[in-house]
């Protein structure tokens, strides 16, 4: 595992947040310490998952939210930066290709994660939602039909692993539950 390459990632991703003065997710900063949470988790029950190409792209794989208030897809922009920084620092072609690969298909939306790394970042993302506050943060905006519809997918990404299924399945009915008695405006 290169720790030097995941300290230099997590410290990239801090000074952007800092510099952009991201607005747009003021909980940006605890989700991806949450992600790195479950990555490691699941990389503790897939122990031939490269940690390193993981654990970059954990703290790479939101580094452009920003660009979602303009109606962008923050994978594509964080794809690219993350190309752009691990360029900078000199990282042989192979490795950019893989954090990038992870990092673009993290929503597993229109490009699907197909290696392994790739499915845990999707994972880890998606589980960590369920044990922050990007729920909450959504219904505050008044966004109720979007939450129902992000917890079916996260779920979905969750239940790639089976075991990691089985721990979030509770966590899922509940805030379902939740999302059914919120109190929504519109």
């Amino acid at each position: 595992m290169d720790k030097f390459l995941i300290k230099k990632a997590k410290s990239h991703f801090y000074k952007t947040f800092l510099k952009r003065k991201n607005p747009f997710y003021p909980y940006l900063l605890r989700h991806v310490s949450e992600a790195e949470k479950w990555a490691k988790k699941i990389l503790s029950l897939y122990p031939q998952a490269d940690k390193t190409i993981v654990l970059v792209s954990v703290w790479l794989h939101d580094i452009d939210q920003e660009v979602e208030k303009n109606g962008g897809d923050h994978a594509v922009a964080s794809e690219k930066e993350a190309r752009s920084f691990l360029s900078s620092l000199g990282v042989d072609s192979s490795i950019i290709e893989r954090v990038a690969h992870c990092v673009r298909s993290h929503r597993n939306r229109d490009v699907k994660p197909k290696t392994l790394e790739a499915k845990i970042l999707a994972a880890a993302d998606s589980a960590s939602h369920f044990t922050d506050i990007v729920y909450v943060v959504h219904l505050a905006d008044g966004i109720k039909t979007y939450v129902e519809g992000k917890i079916e997918r996260d779920f979905r990404d969750v239940s790639i692993f089976p075991e990691l299924s089985k721990e979030i399945e509770p966590l899922y009915r509940a805030w379902k539950e939740l999302i059914k008695i919120w109190p929504y405006k519109g």
